[in-house]
């Protein structure tokens, strides 16, 4: 049985509905690496105009240099601008790596929405990996690579609601969570890409580059659950999709999230939920699981 899609990719979409262009349209999304300088963008100076950008920062650096004050871009900074617009984003020289998220919007409903996030907050927001906007484009990203982004009144839906969902957590600002230290998100992150892989907390301390001891002790004090408690939630919230919206065994649905076997995914899937795989499919089946 194949793994899920990776979310590490980039997806383009030229959707010609007019009436949906001027309303709220994607443009582009993607999970990217980039380590050379030639990375560089100038936003007085691109071609694509009247869009609107989204980047996160998954781990390493990049930087942003926004009417001459210069911005470093680590772990869990989002910078959201307008094309054209007076700013240059770059991997600096001080950098051997920028990993980050990103997704390209247009319309007048975006247009509008940017530019009052940019007015309140300004254009470099700090996320957690698990506010509502980061698990919104992650999902888009798993959409994309899974080609389920198929026509423009869905891909519409979902730049509306993203950009709803942006506005309403910077809206809301001083009621979210505490921001957690950048080690941590770079942790989070990789577990969010790699969670359907045989991966453990171990290797969700070696992403971060801590030791397995201060890992597990920081990761507790920043989310309130323990590395392998992440991962699980993680794993068996995936899992609860695919029982709800597809017809993969527990066999298959196991080795998509990352167990080797199914008789341990049931025994974590019941000791999480309180009730079993095919319990939870025969009830749940077809309903709207709750991404956010």
């Amino acid at each position: 049985m194949d793994q899920l899609p990776p979310t590490f990719g980039s997806y383009g979409y030229r959707f010609s509905d007019p009436k949906l262009q001027q309303l709220a349209q994607i443009w582009s999304l993607g999970w990217d690496e980039q380590s050379t300088t030639l990375y560089d963008w100038d936003g007085t100076n691109r071609r694509d105009t009247g869009k609107f950008i989204f980047q996160y920062t998954v781990s390493g650096e990049g930087a942003i240099d926004i009417n001459g004050e210069r911005h470093p871009l680590t772990a869990g900074h989002a910078f959201i601008v307008n094309i054209p617009g007076n700013y240059r984003y770059f991997l600096p020289e001080n950098s051997s790596k920028w990993e980050f998220i990103y997704l390209t919007l247009y319309g007048d409903v975006v247009d509008h929405y940017w530019n009052e996030i940019q007015k309140d907050i300004g254009p470099i927001l700090n996320i957690p990996p698990d506010a509502a906007p980061v698990r919104y484009l992650l999902q888009l990203l798993e959409n994309a690579a899974e080609k389920k982004i198929s026509n423009a009144h869905q891909a519409s839906g979902f730049a509306y609601q993203f950009t709803m969902e942006l506005f309403h957590y910077c809206s809301n600002l001083e009621k979210n969570l505490s921001q957690w230290p950048e080690t941590i998100i770079e942790a989070a992150m990789y577990a969010k890409n790699h969670y359907s892989e045989d991966i453990s907390p171990d290797d969700m301390a070696e992403a971060c580059g801590m030791s397995r001891y201060h890992f597990t002790r920081q990761f507790k004090q920043a989310t309130d659950r323990t590395p392998i408690q992440y991962l699980t939630d993680l794993r068996i919230n995936k899992a609860k999709e695919l029982l709800q919206n597809t017809k993969y065994s527990t066999e298959e649905i196991a080795t998509l999230i990352g167990y080797k076997n199914a008789n341990y995914f049931n025994k974590v899937f019941k000791k999480v939920t309180e009730t079993t795989p095919g319990k939870f499919r025969e009830v749940n089946r077809g309903a709207m699981f709750d991404h956010h």
